[in-house]
């Protein structure tokens, strides 16, 4: 038997429009308590196209210094529904006019609630996922609160108190990675609020990479969630345990483990700090399970592996359109959730046609990735002097670094164990000295005055 749809207009709401009319008399009538409602009233309030600019054009008059009033806001607006439900409606004076900005702001709530409400019912009715279901209850939280918050445009100067406060309390905090040149020119690791994109060919080792990252954060204390698209938990936790060379692949897949050594690559490998999410498929569904997280505290960096696997509902939008979106959604998590966010990535085969290192064009499907990340971070196999790829050996570039050092042109230089699962820096390929103080120059000598007479010729 087929479900049947749950239809909003199943389950009517009182018409705000008489509510909306009578405030906007009021205030043409009485327009001295303005400046007090519109901290209360917003033109999302309202429920009509053609109130919301009734609202919008006495507050534009407000700000101007203009007189509102029927006559002067009549030209301006919808004349038949200024007439027929504004300057209709009841009037109320004195303090009942900010009581009326208050009802209206209770009944906008109780509207967006209902209809949240009901998209929740059709959500179960259709058998959607629970993290999409679970979404639309936090993103309500998140709308209400920007929607109704007057905070929108603060201060630079409590914006500055603000941030002495988080450094004072150690909440400006960098979460490093395994490799120390990297941490050098990012000033310590990820920043809060940083969309980082990790990108390299196929089979290159940016999951390996990746898993390292979110492995070293977790080891420094910070909780670390890893979304896996394409691999399972154990295979993941897996790659860990043989990272550390006390296990191999081939004594896994035969049955034949060492569990002594097995047990120590464990303590060695994993930890409570370190969370992997391979369930998660859909946009929605990442976003809202790091959103959780987060706010639980048992977030502090994320990693999505990868972006070309989540998924997207909307299949009128081309593959760049949906690039974007995704990245600019992910960019807006770390925003809200203060985290940073690592998003893999893959790049073209145009570097790897033209023999040379990848740049920012070579990300794949979208230019939108470049323009949201904050951090690029670019690997590659290098060749030999024979042209023949090195399997032990990457190279990593940062091409983006927005708030670190500046991107040069030099790569990080890793190398890997035996099996290709664990890679450290071979050599500091930046190599950092500080450039000597130059020497204090002599003081000039006072020149010899000319006697002027000397120079003169003799009569």
């Amino acid at each position: 038997m087929r479900r049947r749809e749950i239809s909003i207009t199943e389950f009517p709401m009182p018409n705000p429009v008489p509510m909306e009319g009578k405030l906007l008399n009021s205030v043409l009538s009485d327009s001295t308590f303005m400046s007090d409602l519109m901290r209360i009233v917003k033109a999302d309030f309202f429920s009509t196209k053609e109130n919301r600019k009734v609202w919008e054009t006495m507050v534009e008059m407000y700000r101007t210094g203009e007189d509102i009033n029927i006559t002067t806001v009549f030209p301006k607006v919808d004349n038949k529904n200024f007439i027929d439900n504004i300057v209709s409606a009841e009037a109320t004076y004195g303090q009942g006019i900010l009581q009326l900005g208050c009802a209206l702001m209770e009944t906008y709530i109780k509207r967006e609630a209902y209809n949240k409400a009901v998209m929740v019912l059709q959500g179960v009715e259709t058998g959607a996922p629970l993290e999409a279901v679970t979404s639309l209850f936090s993103d309500f939280n998140k709308d209400m609160e920007d929607k109704l918050s007057n905070e929108t445009v603060r201060s630079s100067v409590e914006v500055a108190n603000t941030l002495a406060d988080d450094i004072q309390s150690g909440r400006i905090q960098r979460v490093p990675t395994p490799f120390g040149s990297l941490n050098y020119m990012l000033y310590g690791g990820f920043g809060s609020g940083n969309l980082v994109i990790l990108a390299a060919r196929p089979s290159v080792g940016k999951t390996t990479i990746a898993l390292q990252m979110a492995q070293c954060a977790s080891l420094s204390g910070r909780k670390a969630c890893f979304f896996s698209l394409e691999m399972t938990a154990q295979e993941l936790v897996q790659r860990l345990i043989v990272g550390t060379g006390l296990v191999s692949t081939l004594e896994i897949v035969t049955q034949n483990v060492n569990w002594e050594n097995y047990e120590r690559a464990v303590s060695m490998a994993v930890n409570q700090n370190l969370k992997i999410n391979d369930k998660a498929k859909t946009l929605e569904e990442i976003c809202t399970r790091i959103t959780l997280e987060a706010q639980s505290g048992n977030c502090q960096i994320a990693f999505v592996d990868y972006l070309g696997l989540v998924r997207y509902s909307d299949r009128q939008k081309t593959q760049a359109q949906v690039i974007g979106e995704i990245t600019a959604r992910l960019k807006s998590v770390a925003k809200e959730c203060n985290i940073p966010v690592v998003l893999l990535a893959q790049l073209n085969r145009e570097s790897a046609k033209e023999a040379r290192s990848p740049q920012l064009y070579d990300l794949r499907d979208s230019g939108a990735i470049e323009q949201d990340a904050d951090v690029v971070i670019m690997l590659e196999r290098p060749k030999d002097d024979m042209g023949t790829i090195e399997e032990d050996k990457i190279d990593m570039w940062v091409r983006k670094n927005r708030g670190g050092k500046i991107a040069t042109d030099t790569p990080i230089h890793l190398i890997g164990n035996s099996n290709y699962s664990d890679f450290h820096e071979e050599t500091h390929a930046i190599t950092y000295v500080p450039e000597p103080e130059p020497e204090p120059m002599p003081a000039p000598m006072p020149e010899e005055r000319t006697n002027l007479f000397d120079e003169q010729e003799e009569f």
